[in-house]
């Protein structure tokens, strides 16, 4: 059954409540912060201050079935994802909206099926220029600047979606689809050099070189 808006009792509302005060502390104390093992400065997600300041960045509890498939959250995705892009924003700047939902219902046991949705889910987002992850306390998701730091250990289980973003060329040079919905947004900045970061700019060299100008 896709995500459905909370209809809970008083006691759900109150576990509820406190998995969102569990979801948000992680975002400010880890999400929001350095972090020495990052392998670069500034915060482990550099837009979510930025958005938080913007009042773009949503963070909401949605109900699952404990049992939830697979497939049921792949669908919960792309209601997510129609969600998303159909908000009335508070800001214009596009690359600071971010909506994150709290999975309220899901099984424990269950948490790790978020991977395979993940999986299943990213390329037909990424075609729309959105970008998702997956959070929960066992995930073994990695940064990609290095693989020692696992960086979506959240307490509660959590969906984020977000536009694509320039430095997203770190999370689709290796798959020729992705990479050619990338390039159709961002390659105009590489052949204009407007892109600084060195890590990035070797990415997308790399990832066009092993899949053609995408363009």
């Amino acid at each position: 059954m896709p995500l459905q808006p909370p209809v809970r009792s008083a006691t759900n509302r109150k576990s509820e409540a406190a998995d969102l005060a569990a979801a948000r502390e992680w975002v400010e104390q880890f999400v929001m912060k350095p972090h020495e093992q990052l392998g670069r400065d500034g915060a482990v997600c550099p837009f979510v201050q930025a958005a938080m300041k913007a009042d773009t960045f949503l963070l909401e509890t949605w109900t699952v079935e404990p049992e939830a498939t697979v497939d049921d959250l792949v669908a919960s995705v792309n209601l997510l994802a129609d969600t998303f892009e159909a908000r009335r924003w508070a800001s214009r700047n596009r690359t600071l909206h971010t909506m994150v939902v709290v999975l309220d219902g899901l099984a424990p046991e269950r948490f790790h099926i978020l991977d395979d949705v993940h999986a299943l889910a990213k390329s037909g987002l990424v075609r729309r220029g959105l970008m998702f992850a997956q959070f929960y306390p066992e995930c073994d998701e990695r940064s990609v600047r290095n693989p020692a730091l696992r960086v979506a250990r959240s307490p509660v289980p959590m969906l984020a979606m977000r536009r694509m973003a320039q430095h997203d060329v770190l999370f689709l040079d290796s798959d020729a689809e992705w990479f050619a919905a990338y390039s159709e947004r961002f390659s105009a900045r590489y052949r204009h050099d407007e892109v600084r970061d060195p890590a990035l700019k070797k990415a997308f060299a790399q990832a066009r070189e092993r899949w053609g100008d995408r363009s």
